[in-house]
């Protein structure tokens, strides 16, 4: 649907792509860590679209597809990493209620990532959200 959207207007593909390269160039987070934080957001907005899109960097940075299928079984899965899990426990705690993160949520984040990495994961979940329930509630135009 986000493809629609874009085709529809043009000058919003520009912007929307200008954003998403300054997160996966700028924003020191792992390609990895980054898209499984996008495709876990979109999996809980019913992005149908978001979830069956992959990002070419973090495939390239060794996101494979059983990793993927395993993404709604985080927080037991032993192949996420604490990492892993603090990144989507936050993910998931910004889609259902962003005032409810916690600061502790934050620091477990922030001792793995850095400074500028954890402003641009925030960042980075902002869009993400923010698209992906666009693009949900666009769908059935």
């Amino acid at each position: 649907m986000t493809t629609d959207l874009l085709a529809a207007r043009p000058e919003l593909a520009d912007h929307r792509a200008t954003m998403l390269d300054g997160i996966w160039r700028d924003s020191g987070v792992p390609p990895r860590l980054l898209e499984l934080a996008r495709l876990r957001v979109a999996a809980l907005l019913h992005d149908e679209a978001g979830v069956a899109a992959r990002t070419p960097a973090a495939v390239a940075a060794g996101l494979d597809a059983d990793l993927v299928d395993a993404l709604a079984a985080w927080p037991t899965d032993p192949r996420f990493t604490p990492t892993d899990r603090a990144a989507l426990a936050l993910a998931e705690q910004f889609v259902m209620d962003c005032h409810g993160i916690t600061d502790a949520q934050v620091a477990e984040l922030h001792d793995a990532l850095g400074d500028q990495a954890t402003v641009g994961f925030l960042i980075a979940l902002a869009l993400f959200d923010g698209f992906s329930r666009a693009a949900t509630v666009l769908r059935g135009f």
